[in-house]
């Protein structure tokens, strides 16, 4: 049985109403792509306009929102086109939403092939 919790402990606990999701993804890229300007580019382009936060580098990493509140498949979708269209890329592998606070390691068969 659930534990019942008051709406101020969920919030501190992130669960319930609070929860919040990211996603784990990796890339394959081509040889001799520059990291640095993958990583800046994917910083640039999607990460900051969007309001997102990116824990990892150019093979890949962890996305989230920024501050409170989850990533919504909006913002997977927008993801994954823009990796796509990457000339560097040649593969992506991509969780769905997991929650960013309680998830301790997404393996790789918990990714989806979503570009290649």
């Amino acid at each position: 049985m659930a534990k019942q919790r008051s709406r101020r402990l969920r919030k501190k606990l992130h669960v319930g109403e609070f929860q919040e999701f990211g996603l784990a993804f990796k890339v394959q890229r081509k040889a001799g792509a520059l990291d640095i300007s993958f990583v800046d580019a994917l910083l640039t382009d999607v990460i900051d306009p969007r309001g997102l936060e990116f824990g990892g580098w150019a093979s890949g990493g962890f996305v989230s929102r920024l501050g409170h509140g989850s990533l919504t498949e909006e913002d997977r979708q927008v993801l994954i086109d823009w990796l796509g269209k990457r000339a560097d890329v040649e593969a992506v592998l991509m969780s769905g939403l997991v929650d960013a606070w309680y998830t301790t390691f997404v393996s790789d068969d918990q990714l989806t092939k979503v570009v290649g």
